[in-house]
């Protein structure tokens, strides 16, 4: 009798050292990792608390979860940047990850106690950095939890009991996508009523596609790779509308089909014309869309620059896309138009062009929000870009007469001059703008950069006939294109001539 009470005391003991151990460890148990030193590049053991996540109510979880070390609640930084929607970029040669979202661009340095907050040095919590953590075979880079998701716009409630750190924001719509259909040549002509553009036909002469219409028409330019959609905006085909065969190089074919409002919300009719590109054909190196009075014009022609046999691998290099004024400072204004707008949109599609093509990209805003000059050089500079652009909307109040294009680099840099030159070709090609050179200037964010970098006048907003096309999506388009050629072309030529 006595044997069975004391092993069921020493049971008692153990089940309640247990719980202790538990309870100490956290609701969630304890985890085994491995802690990794940027600087001395070795592993060492440790513990670390498990935490859960969730994000509007719903669980969030990775591969890695949530943990707390040093006091401090820290996450893989791609689970809860991309769940916040913003965009996350590692820096390999700098141990730096940068968040772009919100009103903010976070840059975390691996090991380092301070971040910096749109070009601000900001101290972390505690001191406690962002750090890269192993566990179950997988590295991740792990980041404050608090400090980056309200950064991001989010807010963070922590429960005890359950050690769940639930995340709340307002997240916007993703923008839908250019409807990806394949047109076909519809069987009959449906009826539409009077107002609607008419596109009333196709020709192909001496390396040119008119497309033409009975008045000037409202039209959006989309590059889908391998091929072009022109959308026209409330408009229908004509009843005696009539295609045409190409023979050119660059194209391979021309097709259309009449929608509905399914792919424009506000447009009850809209007429799709693809141009399926030739094999090793690019929208923004052989191709010009120009809209007329009377339709659009699309001519051919070779890439202005030629590339090197072997292109530079785009993941080796960092762009940093840099939008001109925003916030309280909007930049000239003419007829109710601000040009903080216009650099945002241009700059907006560029990134998506770079990035598309495998380029790291960083944005000093991709909202309407103020960030200092200097802190753009900063932010750039601290991510250790190897390019800088800067996109600005120029004014002459004296002369409504000025159209064209002008791009700057700093008088001491040789490599801005060659990005200028690389930049304005294509792109003055690509839109059809007056060329008006490149020329050197003093300016902050070309002085105060490391790096290669230049700045980018795309057009006069005193001109009137220029600034409705500065603030028409389609040529808003041509830009980024004409821009995002002039920037592969000089890194590719600049490692040609390295090699």
């Amino acid at each position: 009798m006595r044997k069975r009470f004391t092993t069921a005391l020493m049971v008692l003991a153990l089940l309640y050292a247990l719980t202790l151990t538990a309870l100490a460890a956290g609701p969630n148990g304890t985890l085994s990792v491995q802690l990794y030193s940027w600087s001395q590049h070795t592993y060492t053991p440790a513990s670390a608390e498990v935490v859960k996540l969730t994000l509007n109510g719903e669980a969030l979880e990775g591969d890695v979860p949530a943990m707390i070390r040093d006091g401090r609640t820290l996450v893989p930084v791609r689970l809860v940047g991309e769940a916040l929607q913003a965009q996350v970029l590692w820096v390999q040669q700098t141990g730096q990850v940068i968040l772009t979202g919100g009103e903010g661009v976070i840059v975390l340095t691996l090991d380092s106690a301070t971040a910096l907050v749109n070009g601000v040095p900001t101290p972390l919590p505690d001191g406690v950095p962002a750090q890269v953590i192993s566990y179950g075979g997988a590295d991740r880079t792990m980041i404050p939890l608090r400090f980056v998701s309200e950064a991001l716009g989010a807010q963070v409630e922590w429960d005890q009991t359950t050690y769940t750190a639930h995340l709340t924001a307002e997240l916007p719509e993703t923008a839908p996508e250019p409807p990806e259909e394949e047109p076909e040549t519809p069987a009959q002509e449906p009826e539409v009523p009077d107002g609607v553009t008419r596109i009333t036909g196709m020709s192909w002469e001496n390396g040119a596609l008119t497309i033409s219409a009975d008045r000037s028409p409202n039209c959006k330019v989309t590059d889908l790779g391998d091929r072009v959609a022109i959308d026209f905006l409330n408009a229908a085909l004509g009843e005696d509308f009539s295609s045409c065969a190409v023979d050119d190089p660059y194209l391979s074919g021309v097709r259309y089909a009449q929608h509905g409002a399914d792919f424009y919300p506000g447009s009850d009719y809209t007429v799709r014309i693809v141009l399926d590109l030739a094999a090793g054909a690019a929208a923004a190196g052989n191709l010009t869309v120009t809209a007329t009075a009377s339709g659009v014009t699309v001519s051919t022609h070779a890439a202005p620059v030629t590339q090197p046999s072997e292109p530079v691998d785009p993941q080796d290099f960092t762009i940093v896309i840099d939008p001109g004024h925003g916030g309280d400072r909007p930049g000239a204004c003419y007829e109710d138009i601000m040009e903080k707008d216009i650099d945002l949109a241009i700059s907006l599609k560029l990134v998506t062009i770079l990035q598309n093509c495998g380029y790291q990209v960083i944005m000093t805003r991709s909202t309407d929000v103020e960030v200092g000059l200097y802190e753009r050089a900063d932010l750039a500079n601290a991510a250790g870009a190897d390019v800088f652009v800067s996109i600005h909307a120029n004014a002459a109040e004296n002369r409504p007469d000025y159209q064209g294009i002008y791009t700057y680099y700093h008088p001491s840099s040789n490599r801005g001059a060659r990005l200028a030159q690389a930049i304005q070709t294509p792109l003055c090609q690509i839109t059809g703008a007056v060329d008006r050179g490149i020329k050197d200037a003093d300016f902050v964010v070309l002085r105060e950069t490391e790096m290669c970098a230049v700045l980018v006048e795309t057009g006069f907003m005193t001109n009137h006939e220029e600034l409705m096309n500065l603030n028409e999506d389609s040529y808003q388009q041509l830009v980024a294109q004409g821009i995002a050629r002039g920037i592969i072309d000089y890194l590719n030529a600049e490692a040609q001539t390295a090699a």
